[in-house]
Order: structure tokens, then C-alpha cells, then sequence
């Protein structure tokens, strides 16, 4: 590295070590050494983000039947409350059920209900 004028020195030097703490700081990163994507400290070690499905409340006046397929005519799998609050996972075309062809996916029960008796309160995606 050349040596400044006497003139430049205090320019120049300040510039130069400027510059070799912005390309020192982009080479660690936020976290110094440990990288970007360190670990936190108490993280556990596969902290994955989680996914957030909607919830839907059972509207019916009598238990729910949850179907193998979005069809009435489908076996029953289990039965749900009346104000039993479920996850939902996505939405489907199937068998009409007075008026409405709409039925959701069940996240945890392996199984459809027909959207007519479950109030969602978020959007639910397509299947």
C-alpha cells in the first residue's frame, strides 16, 4: 500500500479504515463470527416456522359427521361437537349440501366436513 502525502493523510487514512470496517463488517455479518443464521441461544435445534391453518367453528344444532371424502355418501370417520372449533387445512369441490358444494379438509382428523355446518374465520385455501 502506498504511503499518503502529508496532505492526504488524514483523508486518505480515515477513508482506508473506513472502508476496511464496512468490508470486515459484510464479511461477519450482523452476528460477528457465529454467522447469519446462527442458532439462538435456548432455540431449539430444528426451529422450523410454523404453519398457522384456520380455525372453524361447527354451526350445526346436531353432532357433525366427518367424512372420508368431501361426499355424503362417503363413510363416517368420527363425529363433532356443535360450537367444536377445528383446524382446517384447505377447501374442496364436492357433493352439494343444501346449497353449498364446499367442504374442508380437517388438518389433524384426516377427514372432510361439509362447509355449510362450519363457520371459518379466516380464509381457507384450495385443496
Amino acid at each position: 500500500m502506498p504511503v499518503p502525502k502529508s496532505s492526504e493523510s488524514g483523508a486518505g487514512m480515515k477513508k482506508s479504515v473506513v472502508m476496511c470496517a464496512l468490508v470486515t463488517g459484510l464479511a461477519l455479518g450482523p452476528m460477528g463470527g457465529a454467522g447469519w443464521a446462527a442458532q439462538q441461544p435456548g432455540a431449539p435445534a430444528s426451529a422450523a416456522p410454523r404453519v398457522s391453518y384456520p380455525v372453524g367453528e361447527v354451526v350445526s344444532d346436531a353432532p357433525l359427521h366427518v367424512r372420508q371424502k368431501p361426499t355424503v355418501y362417503s363413510g363416517v370417520v368420527r363425529t363433532l361437537r356443535p360450537g367444536q372449533r377445528v383446524l382446517l387445512n384447505c377447501k374442496a369441490r364436492g357433493g352439494w349440501v343444501d346449497g353449498n358444494p364446499v367442504w374442508y379438509r380437517l388438518q389433524n382428523a384426516k377427514g372432510w366436513v361439509s362447509a355449510r355446518y362450519v363457520h371459518n374465520h379466516k380464509p381457507v385455501r384450495s385443496c
